[in-house]
């Protein structure tokens, strides 16, 4: 968990002031003809101390005009000694500015972002069997822990929350970067290390709010679990059919009470698709009718023919479009294949038509992940085909399930055995999971509540997929955001930066004006400067690198060394040198350009994108 208590500036421990209205000594408004800007020129913006900052129309806080999110950029348009006036609107004018939401903070609740970067989370950082994301409260202890490789001397301030992680969407705002350096991990490796701002940990107060009257209903989705399975139907499954039941039968019998009553089971029966029935379904069913049906299921298997059957299809199928109950629970799929699995989805045994066609098993199993349904993938058979073990693996690896093989030596009966072992400890374990969480859940001022840190992503699924309305109270003193240094991570967050589309075109020409190498250098030089500073907006400083005018203006770090250099530079290059220097430029133009063709789309329709950093040359 964080330590909040070492990371608070004292400033922001006002931010309730301010969230309630009240405000320090009257300011006068300050007004401006152009944007502010930092000492490099950059326009500067802020980021909130917290997520209860308020802006107000005046420094006096006489009427809120908007609440500052979380993490996200505001544009200075003009500054007091106490106070900034903000825009939400990125603009380079102040008549631009004023046509978005505008508004008065104080500058001791936020802090200042002067660059374009910031770390997003890669797609490892939303498993939870990953190491947590680390962050030192000052450099000097970060650099000691680099040099040293002892945590435990010089151990990190911040721990992540990973549950809390989890519980954040994918496009989740990334944390700002505000510097960044290189150092050398153990003597050896050269390692990135970042100054970043960073949301505090979850509250004793965080809590998940919901009416009374919806406490049954939401008892009832975090206690009970469901699990459909994508049976392969065709003929030569009659006999793991009926171990499969047998099996179920015996092992479910085993089960508390209690836990069966809760528990039910459906089917996805699947065959090839020219098939009279490709697929047919059974709604879920208490365990020991469910058997009932696979035992009637298997006298009735016929078909085949085409040893890749349409797996996918199924999976697909059983995750999205068979019919769950609103009280279905903790859901898990279990894809059963006989043969061989055919390479991606045909669209073409879903009756209705609405299976995807070409979602390969990675495809599928994302698309399972994101809903936090884990899959059971099981080889029913001895015979492995071209594709049977990529696309089990697959579907079971990253879905966070399991893959149970057909090995040598072992028999229907076994592999049976080791479904049902799995399917009555997944769901038993889910099932005293959740009503661990429904235990903590209390009445308070007639809602029921129940303690935020105890409740992942996919328990607040199960309570909106149930219809349970509810709201996450961050308590009083909200998500304060913090300062930190970090160690790059590249599994799991991911340099980016914020660009928009002018930006992108004056780079673009910038290396293309330098890649030209049959002009005179005059010519050259003259033609630089114009590109300069139509990005810098002044004469550039010919004592400082291009690389340094456009991070000064821009608050652009670029990684490699290919713009350090002044215009000085190109009179001393040969012509090969020239040429040489001309194809690596032109390269990285051509690569800025493909981004922003493949981004046109969403340009058109937002001020900016993130783009990789890596994309920068």
């Amino acid at each position: 968990m964080f330590q909040i208590d070492r990371w608070i500036r004292p400033t922001v421990v006002g931010v309730l002031l301010m969230a309630l209205g009240v405000s320090g000594n009257a300011a006068v408004a300050c007004t401006a003809t152009e944007m502010s800007r930092t000492e490099d020129g950059f326009i500067k913006k802020i980021v909130a101390g917290s997520d209860k900052i308020v802006a107000y129309d005046s420094p006096e806080a006489t009427t809120e005009v908007f609440r500052l999110e979380l993490l996200q950029p505001y544009f200075v348009i003009c500054e007091t000694d106490e106070y900034l006036r903000i825009s939400d609107l990125e603009a380079l004018s102040v008549a631009e500015a004023e046509a978005g939401l505008t508004g008065f903070v104080r500058k001791d609740q936020s802090y200042d972002w002067p660059t374009r970067e910031a770390l997003a989370f890669s797609d490892l950082a939303f498993l939870g069997n990953r190491p947590e994301i680390v962050a030192w409260d000052d450099r000097a202890t970060l650099r000691s822990f680099i040099e040293t490789g002892d945590d435990a001397t010089h151990a990190p301030s911040f721990r992540e929350n990973i549950d809390a992680t989890l519980r954040r969407t994918r496009d989740a705002r990334p944390y700002p970067v505000l510097a960044s350096d290189e150092a050398m991990l153990l003597g050896r490796t050269p390692r990135r290390t970042f100054d970043v701002l960073l949301p505090a940990a979850l509250r004793p107060t965080d809590a998940v709010v919901f009416d009374e009257a919806d406490l049954e209903r939401a008892t009832q989705a975090l206690t009970s679990a469901t699990i459909v399975i994508a049976f392969d139907s065709t003929g030569s499954m009659e006999s793991f059919a009926l171990s499969v039941a047998e099996s179920l039968k015996a092992s479910f019998a085993e089960l508390p009470e209690d836990v069966l009553s809760v528990l039910k089971l459906g089917f996805v029966f699947y065959r090839d698709v020219g098939d009279e029935v490709p697929l047919e379904t059974t709604p879920p069913l208490p365990v020991d009718q469910a058997v009932e049906i696979l035992i009637a299921a298997a006298a009735n298997m016929y078909g085949g023919g085409d040893p890749a059957e349409p797996i996918l299809d199924a999976t697909y199928y059983a995750a999205h479009l068979y019919e769950w109950p609103e009280d279905a629970g903790r859901k898990i799929v279990v894809s059963i294949l006989n043969e061989d699995a055919k390479a991606s989805t045909i669209g073409e045994v879903d009756p209705g038509d609405n299976v995807p066609t070409g979602l390969d098993a990675i495809g599928v199993a994302r698309s399972l992940f994101e809903d936090s349904i884990p899959i059971i993938a099981v080889q029913a058979g001895p015979s492995r085909g071209q594709y049977l073990d990529q696309v089990l693996g697959t579907l079971a690896s990253e879905t966070e399930g399991v893959y149970i093989r057909w090995e040598d030596g072992l028999n229907q009966a076994e592999i049976a055995d080791a479904l049902s072992g799995q399917l009555q400890s997944r769901a038993t374990a889910e099932i005293a999971e959740g009503r661990a969480v429904a235990a903590q859940i209390s009445t308070f001022e007639g809602s029921a509540v129940v303690p935020l840190d105890i409740v992942d992503g996919e328990k607040l699924e199960r309570l909106r997929e149930a219809g349970v309305a509810f709201n996450i109270d961050l308590g009083e003193d909200g998500i304060l955001v913090q300062p930190g240094y970090m160690m790059e991570a590249a599994d799991l967050l991911v340099p980016q930066i914020r660009v928009d589309k002018r930006t992108l075109l004056e780079l673009i020409n910038l290396m293309s004006v330098l890649a030209v190498t049959g002009v005179d250098s005059e010519s050259m030089r003259r033609s630089v400067q114009q590109s300069l500073a139509a990005i810098a907006g002044e004469e550039t400083n010919p004592a400082e690198t291009i690389a340094q005018t456009l991070q000064r203006q821009l608050g652009i770090q670029f990684r490699s060394g290919l713009l350090e250099f002044n215009l000085e530079f190109l009179d001393a290059l040969t012509p090969t040198e020239r040429a040489s220097f001309g194809r690596r430029l032109q390269e990285a133009a051509q690569g800025l350009d493909m981004f922003l063709n493949a981004n046109l789309e969403e340009l058109d329709r937002n001020p900016w994108v993130w783009m990789p950093v890596s994309a920068l040359p």
